[in-house]
């Protein structure tokens, strides 16, 4: 791919994020690379108050692209990062899980474009996995007009070092145009558990263990909870306050694994 457009900070608590985007920054800078743009600060506000939202509006802003050029001080950010992204071949925005949280690497995005399914096999994480499709996403606006583009969610907020190693060290074989050192394993569906019911929560699973419908994934103020489901673990709370309206306990992967 010709042009490639990297991003972080959409959200201002997942440093982690930017983090690992500041690392490619500098490394491209270093190179002499010039076909790869990073952003890593692209909602600063957001990032200075080190939360989801941007301060100034309340908003969040992978939820409101393709922005506004008239609109609220969000939708005018939204406006002028879709409008930059429509000049690349490809756009990769870099997110990790939230406070208390941590997932698998992996790259979310909208397989049924098949040139999104190219570009997962390209950048060549372990995981590929079909996004549930809320809109004003970027990576779901850009597909919308043909533009390959993705999310990766690794870590938590405040990312591992051996979670930024391996997107750091996938997107520099992507940048540098090596091939994958692995088969990408797509996961065509996927869902959130969000029980009912408010505590402390602590788990009893690890990323990508296998689980069956009925185990027990954790304990909620020490009474167990079930899975609904069979299917492997993406992502999880690692513990502390439970709130179903604004998390999940745990993020399952579907399919044969």
């Amino acid at each position: 791919m010709k042009n490639i457009l990297i991003i972080s900070g959409v959200h201002g608590n997942e440093i982690g994020s930017i983090l690992v985007a500041r690392e490619i920054k500098g490394w491209l800078e270093g190179g002499g690379i010039e076909h790869v743009e990073v952003l890593p600060e692209v909602n600063l506000e957001a990032i200075e108050a080190h939360q989801r939202e941007n301060p100034v509006d309340g908003k969040d802003l992978n939820r409101i692209f393709p922005g506004d050029k008239d609109g609220t001080h969000s939708e005018i950010i939204a406006h002028d990062i879709f409008q930059k992204a429509k000049e690349f071949d490809a756009v990769i925005d870099l997110h990790t899980y939230g406070d208390e949280s941590k997932c698998v690497p992996y790259m979310l995005t909208k397989l049924e474009y098949d040139f999104n399914e190219e570009l997962c096999k390209k950048v060549g994480l372990k995981y590929a996995v079909q996004s549930l499709g809320a809109e004003g996403q970027l990576f779901i606006e850009l597909s919308k007009i043909g533009i390959p583009s993705m999310i990766i969610e690794a870590g938590g907020a405040n990312w591992l070092r051996n979670e930024i190693e391996v997107v750091r060290s996938a997107l520099k074989d992507f940048i540098d145009g090596n091939e994958p050192c692995q088969k990408v394993q797509f996961i065509r569906e996927y869902d959130r558990f969000n029980p009912d019911g408010q505590g402390v929560f602590e788990p009893d699973v690890e990323l990508e263990d296998i689980i069956e419908e009925g185990e027990i994934v954790g304990y909620l103020d020490s009474e167990p909870v079930k899975s609904p489901w069979d299917g492997m673990v993406l992502g999880y709370k690692t513990g502390g306050k439970y709130d179903p309206n604004e998390m999940s306990l745990v993020t399952f992967g579907f399919g044969d694994f």
